[in-house]
């Protein structure tokens, strides 16, 4: 005998099973599908009722019919129910086993309404069930909304684009996007002198791009290289202007002086002129700062017609920064070079590199020999960049580099550059460059007129003299500045103001200069010579004395922050002077005495092979005592 049973339950009266019907179950032989008798016992219900067993039944029937309503689920199940002929509604036991039948709670909470006698109670625990119930179902009425009005949208949204892109390709206003982008890049070259090699890249590309999904990430690596391969300017060039006249003229307006560099810039437009073709040129105009280096550039690209283009590589320690990056890198982008070309839309135009001299070098590579191949007219025709990979042609471009200093720039890439050395400017040209440019543009950056102010030739003079003693014009142009902006507020007030030597330092302040040599009359054994800087030049003087006397033993004692260099000069001019004074009355001098050399301002080092006529004269002057 099985130890489990099935009971099928019909829902028309409540019964109780006292147990099993032994006598019964033992007659049956066949132990296959056999139904198990049990003695039962029905259970007469008796119901009272009141105004609480009214409402129960009314908010049960409520209830069930709004969860009819929403969860069409329950209505097979309540037809069901309602097809066995029993009127639901008029008997209230039967009402609350019909509740309790429609939920989906938990078999302890269905069971304690099974086992609930007390009709009035178990009403109430079947309405617990059905108010659960109903909850539940508007919940998941609210979501299905929700899921279902967000689908609902994404999906109108994709048919609406859908049908607008089949409506503008049947208008002919818009190709698929694929399509759209490879027709762009074959509209992009269309009119260019592409070469043969570059455009054969530019076709597989092109093949390449038409076998890739957008979405996939190749695809955008692929889009961008092409877009720097075709915005490049193929052939397309601007048209010199060859007419010296026209260039000198335009030089002269910009810049005072400078005929070094303006001579450069003519002979090489009479040169292209003869020729009639242009070849670029690769310049490098070195000297102090605040010359006009950098600003004479921009007026030869002007004087040229050519399109102007300035990077400085002072501190740069990436070679990636001239050459490029690999494609394979994420942000990969080409160098300077190719950037330079797609911002003038030139193949020739003025490339300045400024304070080429102040290159650094990383562990990124050196980037003063990437230079190399950039500044060599015989490689630059065929320009490689490391992300376009494709040979460019740099030959017509004009390249203008500027330094400070020459020490500091390789041998071999001082060896691809003409050297155009710009000098420092004298006072007479320095009070030129005031009254023509400097001045001038300051009125025109203050709104100070010409009838506001004005300047005396002698205060200028003074200036420059007392307070900007420098070979190029930046520190004077600081100077100019400040006057007008002091100058600005008595202007406001109605005044006219002149600048003259004597109320000068009520704009500039004390003299900073104010005296223009160490010794009004050098004592014997003290000369000056003077020394090369990167700011242009310096006087510096040589001093000697005799510290003591000596029997035949004499030396030389050197200080004053010198270099290697130096002290061999020293050494050699010493031994030089003894040669000079042989044979004379002065020969003994430096047997019997020991001497002292000094170069003042001992915290500025100081180098070089060149000081030894210097200190040949100082040793001689204090032999002699003239």
């Amino acid at each position: 005998m099985k130890s489990s049973l099935r009971l099928l339950i019909s829902g028309i009266r409540r019964l109780t099973l006292d147990g099993g019907n032994v006598e019964r179950n033992l007659k049956i032989e066949n132990n296959e599908n056999r139904i198990f008798w049990g003695d039962v016992t029905n259970v007469k219900e008796k119901l009272l009722i009141n105004e609480q067993t009214k409402a129960l039944s009314a908010e049960i029937i409520q209830s069930c019919r709004d969860l009819i309503q929403i969860n069409q689920l329950y209505r097979e199940a309540v037809h069901q129910i309602l097809s066995q002929g029993v009127r639901v509604v008029d008997d209230a036991a039967f009402l609350a086993d019909f509740g309790g039948a429609l939920s989906s709670g938990d078999t302890a909470e269905k069971m304690a309404i099974l086992t609930e006698k007390n009709i009035e109670v178990r009403l109430a625990l079947s309405l617990v069930q059905i108010k659960k119930e109903l909850q539940l179902s508007r919940i998941q009425q609210d979501i299905g909304k929700k899921v279902e009005e967000k689908v609902r949208k994404a999906h109108e949204d994709h048919m609406l684009r859908e049908q607008l892109k089949v409506i503008k390709k049947q208008l002919g206003m818009e190709k698929d996007d694929k399509e759209t982008v490879i027709q762009k890049f074959r509209d992009a070259i269309k009119d260019k002198i592409i070469p043969e090699a570059v455009k054969t890249v530019i076709d597989n590309e092109l093949g390449r791009l038409e076998f890739l999904e957008p979405a996939a990430s190749e695809f955008q690596v692929a889009r961008n290289y092409l877009d720097w391969l075709t915005v490049l300017p193929w052939g397309t060039e601007t048209d010199d202007t060859l007419d010296q006249n026209t260039a000198q003229t335009i030089l002269d307006e910009d810049h005072y002086g400078m005929n070094d560099v303006k001579d450069r810039i003519l002979e090489f437009i009479c040169t292209s002129q003869l020729r009639g073709s242009v070849q670029g040129k690769i310049l490098c105009f070195h000297g102090p700062p605040g010359t006009g280096k950098t600003s004479i550039a921009k007026s030869i690209a002007r004087s040229l017609g050519r399109k102007y283009y300035r990077f400085s590589v002072g501190g740069m320690s990436d070679v990636a920064e001239i050459k490029g990056h690999r494609r394979t890198y994420v942000g990969a982008m080409p160098g300077k070079l190719v950037q330079c070309l797609k911002k003038t839309e030139s193949e020739n135009p003025l490339i300045l590199i400024d304070e080429i001299d102040k290159l650094g070098r990383g562990y990124q590579g050196d980037p003063s020999s990437a230079l190399l191949e950039l500044l060599d007219p015989e490689q630059n025709v065929g320009f490689l960049d490391h992300y376009l990979d494709v040979p460019i042609d740099l030959s017509k471009a004009l390249f203008i580099c500027t330094a400070n200093d020459l020490s500091t720039i390789s041998g071999p890439l001082r060896d691809r550059m003409e050297m155009i050395e710009v000098a420092g400017y004298i006072t007479d040209e320095k009070v030129e460059i005031a009254k023509k440019y400097l001045i001038p543009k300051s009125h025109e950056e203050t709104g100070i007129t010409e009838k506001d102010i004005s300047f005396s030739r002698d205060a200028l003079v003074y200036l420059i003299d007392k307070h900007c003693r420098e070979s190029g014009v930046r520190n004077l142009r600081k100077h100019i500045e400040k006057i007008f902006r002091k100058a600005s507020r008595k202007v406001v007030n109605g005044e006219k103001v002149e600048v003259t030597i004597d109320n000068l330092k009520d704009f500039v302040g004390p003299a900073v200069f104010t005296k223009d040599r160490m010794y009004d009359d050098p004592p014997a054994g003290t000369v000056c010579g003077l020394a090369w800087t990167s700011m242009g030049g310096s006087a510096l003087y040589v001093e000697t004395a005799v510290v003591e006397s000596s029997d035949g033993k004499g030396t030389l004692k050197v200080t004053g922050n010198i270099k290697d260099v130096m002290k061999e000069s020293t050494s050699i001019a010493y031994t030089v002077a003894k040669n000079i004074l042989a044979g004379t009355k002065h020969a003994d001098f430096f047997k019997n005495n020991n001497l002292h050399l000094h170069f003042p301002e001992g915290a500025t080092p100081k180098d070089g092979p060149s000081a030894g006529v210097t200190i040949v004269s100082a040793l001689l002057s204090l032999a002699t005592g003239a």
